[in-house]
């Protein structure tokens, strides 16, 4: 799953929203991308609990839209 989370502004913020996926799903891979302002989740967490879970920790989030870049689950097939 791939979110927009507007207000990451540094490594701070990057290790508080980590912090908030592992606490709602220990086994979650978290990539952080700071300029980007994305945030990739792979684990057992739906988009709403991840969303939910960063919310919680100050940083709201949108899923991000279907082939926008680095880190989309884009296949590259439809284009």
């Amino acid at each position: 799953m791939l979110f927009e989370v507007e207000d990451i502004s540094c490594e701070k913020c990057s290790d508080k929203i980590e912090t908030a996926i592992r606490a709602a799903d220990p086994t979650a891979q978290v990539t952080v991308k700071t300029a980007e302002k994305r945030v990739r989740v792979e684990g057992l967490l739906t988009a709403e609990q991840a969303m939910a879970a960063l919310a919680a920790a100050g940083y709201p989030a949108s899923e991000a839209p279907p082939h926008s870049g680095e880190g989309s689950d884009c296949c590259g097939g439809c284009s």
